[in-house]
Formats: structure tokens, sequence, C-alpha cells
């Protein structure tokens, strides 16, 4: 198994350094790997439009480099992700088809 490098640097109370990207691109994840500057990069999916190939492709790139891992910022929520996903990937309109609650129709309007 490949060794984490932010999780090693973690462990020694060492700092990182890491760097984040809006594009799951493996050729960009290369050009920062080869750099040699970054510790890590953090993939901020909330702001990217990606799809599962497109990450797998970016860990595989990642894995190219021993001094560098990968990390990845997740929603707590998956109806906020998924809202901000679409909206961020040019979606005008979205439709909540679950409320069950006034509370749950707030929080989709927030």
């Amino acid at each position: 198994m490949r060794k984490n490098r932010l999780r090693q640097l973690l462990d020694a109370d060492q700092p990182s350094l890491g760097t984040h990207l809006h594009s799951s691109w493996p050729s960009i994840i290369e050009l920062v790997g080869h750099s040699g500057m970054f510790d890590y990069i953090e993939f901020v999916a909330e702001y990217a439009p990606y799809d599962l190939y497109g990450l797998e492709n970016m860990a595989r790139a990642v894995d190219l480099f021993d001094h560098m891992s990968a990390m990845m910022k997740i929603e707590q929520e998956p109806r906020t992700f998924l809202t901000v996903r679409a909206i961020g990937s040019g979606i005008q309109n979205v439709l909540f088809a679950d409320p069950r609650t006034a509370a749950d129709v707030e929080a989709c309007v927030r």
C-alpha cells in the first residue's frame, strides 16, 4: 500500500504545504507533482464538476508522485452538496422533491 505523505507529516507534527485544485484533470495534477513543491493536493469537489472516472484518473495521477498525496473536500449533507454541484455546473433551477416538514423546506431555501 502506498504511503500517505500528508498523514506522515501530521503524525510527525511537521508542517505541510498543499494546494487547492478545482479540476480533476490528471495533467494539472502532474504539473503540480513535477513542481515538487507540495505535500498534498486538495480537490475542492464542491466547486468543480467531476465524475467517477475523472476522480479515479486524478487519484492515479497523484500515485505517480511519492512526495504527494491527495485530499477531497466532502460536504456533510448530500442534498446541499448536490445542490451546490448542480448550480456550479450551470443548472439554473433545483427541485427539492422530498421535503416533509416546514423545517425541511426552510433548509432547502437557505
